[in-house]
């Protein structure tokens, strides 16, 4: 019997006797399925007649999931025809008596509240509610392993169980999947050109809310970045109920933006905006995007010396520039509150059936002024010219 054991096994293997959960936190390609299912085959191997549940939120997803992922392991290992698998049950019965339980956790037959197992696994466990969680948790004798996604909601109930003193969270990414085609492997990686956020879940292991949410929320910084290419300020201008929007974007590398919030405010008359800027030390050095549908306001600042245009706008602009500016990685000074509020509430709004449409909602004035100048300077290669 051989095992194509990776990282994610042995760290598994290490923790799963010192702590009651165990959370697997990981792409779908970061092997954190298959190694759990090890573990698990191996528990039922070594210790005769103990019972393992492996959940997943629903009955219909068990048999074209996780029992194939099962099946594949277990053929690996050249040892399929060892046992026995209950079609109707969705039981696998060892050699030597233990068994392994495949149950959907919509199971209205009341199953689940009188199932007992020595270990337990949950497969997608962000899928499933709490209570469900609770009723395998109260019949588990030893340990649970939960795997999931990082595509979760901010206040997921499953951030509670990973903080507790017996809990264990294991982070993985495809790069401990030493048996990852190498085209997959690319595939991944480039995701940092066309969608930073995915990017970050796929290649990174890192949580992110669900593709409502428009932007990860972004890092923030205290100190001025260093290796800074090129500076450029954008604007979107409001008066009323509107408020002015200002930022200073710097570019660090190819995919690297450092945003700070100028000037946020109410009521600013262009000649408040001339002051406010020079205040901030912002004159005809620095090149100034702004909002095109006010081609007075942005005479009246060319006029008085800044260097000044208006952005370029078409059908579709909003949509293309805010998946232009999730190919980068975006980072606040930590003193930007509205902009990071903005960035925190921003998302697509669902039509009347729940659905997500591809229209934004929530204040945006400091995103659209970063818009801007991402759509008109930095997602712009620079010109070379050669001459004969």
């Amino acid at each position: 019997m051989k095992i194509q054991a990776t990282e994610l096994f042995l760290k598994i293997d290490e923790v799963k006797n010192k702590n009651r959960y165990v959370f697997l936190r990981g792409s779908s390609r970061s092997g954190k399925t298959i190694a759990a299912i090890q573990i698990l085959i191996v528990e039922a191997l070594t210790r005769p007649k103990i019972s393992i549940t492996i959940a997943r939120a629903t009955q219909v997803s068990i048999k074209n999931t996780i029992l194939i992922d099962f099946k594949e392991v277990l053929e690996q290992m050249g040892i399929w025809h060892n046992g026995t698998l209950n079609k109707v049950d969705l039981t696998y019965t060892f050699e030597n008596g233990s068994i392994v339980r495949f149950i959907g956790l919509d199971d209205t037959t009341g199953k689940l509240r009188g199932l007992k197992s020595t270990i337990a696994m949950v497969d997608e466990v962000n899928t499933i509610d709490r209570n469900s969680f609770v009723q395998l948790d109260i019949r588990c004798e030893e340990y649970i392993i939960s795997a999931y996604n990082p595509e979760v909601e901010e206040d997921w109930w499953g951030f509670d169980y990973e903080k507790k003193k017996n809990a264990e969270l294991i982070v993985s990414t495809f790069k401990q999947n030493p048996f990852l085609e190498d085209s997959i492997r690319q595939s991944i990686m480039d995701l940092k050109n066309t969608d930073y956020d995915l990017y970050l879940i796929y290649a990174e292991g890192k949580v992110v809310p669900p593709r409502e949410k428009i932007f990860v929320q972004p890092d923030t910084y205290t100190e001025e970045p260093k290796g800074v290419k090129s500076t450029y300020i954008g604007i979107d201008w409001g008066f009323g109920n509107d408020s002015c929007g200002v930022v200073k974007v710097q570019v660090v590398g190819d995919k690297d933006i450092y945003v700070e919030q100028v000037i946020y405010e109410q009521g600013l008359t262009n000649e408040d905006l001339i002051y406010l800027l020079r205040e901030n030390d912002i004159d005809k050095n620095y090149e100034i995007v702004a909002d095109s549908s006010e081609p007075k306001s942005i005479e009246q600042l060319r006029r008085a010396g800044f260097r000044i245009r208006g952005v370029k706008k078409g059908d579709g602009s909003v949509l293309f520039g805010l998946q232009k500016m999730r190919t980068f990685k975006i980072f606040i000074k930590d003193t930007s509150t509205d902009l990071i509020t903005e960035f925190k509430n921003y998302k697509f709004k669902r039509d009347r059936s729940g659905r997500l449409t591809n229209v934004p909602e929530g204040q945006d004035h400091l995103l659209d002024a970063l818009r801007y100048v991402v759509m008109e300077f930095v997602d712009k290669p620079k010109v070379k010219y050669s001459f004969l």
